[in-house]
């Protein structure tokens, strides 16, 4: 009969158990020649690729995430100092702004290739878009190389969430002035 006691305890392996474990990690191991990363990346990249081991290096430099997190940091900054204006108006910072969005966008770009060519994109363990923050980073990137591209090619942007062509709603055209507080006179003809 088991007590409380023995539902408590951990539950320890035996040492047949234990081994095998380690066994089947070491020939992991030894199959991607001592690295804990996947055998090929994109079907394409080796281990021994240059490139690739390039990549793997300058991904896992400390430097390169200081200087990743810098830069969101200064795109964060960016952002909170465009100042959004009417139709297609514009001012000189918000013109230089918008210049130095396509700079981040550059090296969010950048980032994410390293990363989809060291870690593989999405069918190892450690993959690229295995991670919840690299989604919502492939995403945002993804978005603003749409977005250049469109712009390159000349697509008109949604305005108002309307799409290009189409008319205003009549609702719209109607420039109807918004009810104010009621003048004096009509106070004062209202009270005899």
């Amino acid at each position: 009969m088991a007590t409380n006691t023995d539902a408590a305890k951990p539950v320890i392996m035996n040492e047949e158990e234990l081994k095998k474990k380690q066994r089947e990690k070491l020939k992991r191991l030894q199959a991607t020649g001592g690295n804990p990363r996947p055998a090929r990346t994109l079907f394409l990249f080796s281990l021994k690729n240059p490139f690739r081991k390039a990549c793997i290096n300058i991904v896992e430099w400390k430097t390169f995430e200081i200087i990743i997190l810098l830069t969101i940091f200064a795109n964060c900054v960016a952002l909170a100092v465009f100042l959004p204006m009417p139709e297609e108006d514009s001012n000189n910072t918000n013109t230089n702004l918008e210049s130095l969005e396509y700079i981040f966008l550059v090296v969010f770009t950048f980032e994410c290739f390293m990363k989809i060519i060291a870690y593989g994109l999405v069918f190892h363990e450690g993959a690229y878009l295995r991670n919840c923050w690299n989604i919502l980073d492939f995403v945002i990137v993804f978005m603003g190389l749409l977005d250049t591209i469109n712009m390159i090619a000349g697509v008109e942007k949604e305005k108002g969430g309307q799409r290009p062509g189409q008319p205003e709603p009549a609702v719209r055209k109607k420039r109807r002035p918004v009810p104010t507080v009621p003048s004096r006179k009509k106070r004062d003809d209202s009270e005899v």
